[in-house]
Formats: structure tokens, C-alpha cells, sequence
């Protein structure tokens, strides 16, 4: 503690009690207490609030940099498709590159790029639209089908024949009705 041993506090503490006497060095001691809560309080917020400022600028670094990226993958889109149709016009293309070759907007190329980058959906995030107001969620996904006979399956399958006939099938597990066990479930 600041290259002072035990012995050397011992004897400031002494000289401490001596000069100031037990009822001074008391009210001291509770005032130095009170400071140093204070100050740690005061370093703590400070640092919170330090924490918080990086985090939003790393924040809004990134969304800049993903507009970025939108907005070139939009304008490689418009010169491909600009190419495409000026080929089109001269007669080079066949009609088969320009059926193989669909026009794309530049929020379609990003996620077709997006999607070329990452393979797995599940590491990859979604990437943002060119409007920059956050990522688009693909709802036409089927969810994963669980394996047949599993009991996720068999849940399903009763929770959807429940849902279509409007009725509760009668459970096959050994669960008693909450009357039965004393109200606990």
C-alpha cells in the first residue's frame, strides 16, 4: 500500500492518535471514509459512462460501414445491370444469360451477397437494407421439422390437431390434474 509497510503505518497511526486525539481521529477517519466511497463512486459512473460513449461510437462505426457496403453492392448492381442491358442492346447476350441473369435491386444484391459470404444462417447476420433501417428477416424460412417420432414431433402433431379440431386431445403422459396433486403442476 503506496511502499508502506505494516510497522511504518503502526507508527503513523500512533502519531495520528497522539496528535489529534481518539475523538478528532475518529470523526477524520469517518470524513476520509466518506471521501474515498465518494471518489470510487464518481471514478465508477465516469467509467460507465466512458464504456458506454466507445460502445456508440464502435456502434455507429459499424451501421456507416454496412451503408457503405449497401451502397457499393447497389452501385455494382445498377453497372451490372446497365452492362446487361447494353448488351442486350448491341445483341451480344443470348437469351438465355439474360433469363440466367435476372435484374436485382441493390437491397437484393446486398442480401445475395451477404448470403454468398456466410453460408450458415445461423453465424451470418442479416445484412442491413439500403435504407439503413436495420436488418430484414426472411419470414417465408420453414422452420426445422423435428425427427419423426421424437417427442418434439409428437407435440407438435398434437398441439396442431388440437388447434384444427378446436379441442383438447386427452394428454398420454402421466401428468394428474392439478386438483389430483395438490394444485402443484
Amino acid at each position: 500500500m503506496f511502499g508502506i509497510g505494516s510497522t511504518e503505518l503502526l507508527v503513523i497511526l500512533v502519531v495520528a492518535l497522539i496528535v489529534l486525539g481518539p475523538k478528532s481521529l475518529a470523526s477524520i477517519s469517518r470524513t476520509l471514509g466518506k471521501a474515498m466511497g465518494e471518489f470510487r463512486r464518481v471514478s465508477t459512473d465516469f467509467q460507465r459512462t466512458l464504456n458506454a460513449e466507445v460502445a456508440q461510437e464502435e456502434d455507429e462505426e459499424r451501421r456507416k460501414k454496412a451503408a457503405e457496403k449497401a451502397a457499393k453492392t447497389a452501385a455494382e448492381a445498377e453497372a451490372a445491370k446497365a452492362a446487361r442491358q447494353e448488351r442486350a442492346a448491341s445483341g451480344e447476350g443470348t437469351p438465355t444469360e439474360e433469363a440466367a441473369a435476372p435484374e436485382t435491386s441493390g437491397t437484393e444484391a446486398a442480401r445475395a451477397q451477404a448470403e454468398t459470404e456466410a453460408p450458415s444462417a445461423a453465424t451470418a447476420a442479416p445484412a442491413p437494407d439500403a435504407s439503413g433501417t436495420g436488418p430484414t428477416i426472411d419470414v417465408t424460412a420453414a422452420p426445422p421439422e423435428p425427427p419423426a417420432g421424437s417427442p418434439l414431433a409428437d407435440a407438435l402433431a398434437r398441439t396442431k390437431a388440437e388447434a384444427e379440431s378446436g379441442t383438447a386431445a386427452p394428454r398420454s403422459d402421466n401428468a394428474a390434474p392439478a386438483a389430483d396433486n395438490g394444485g402443484k403442476a
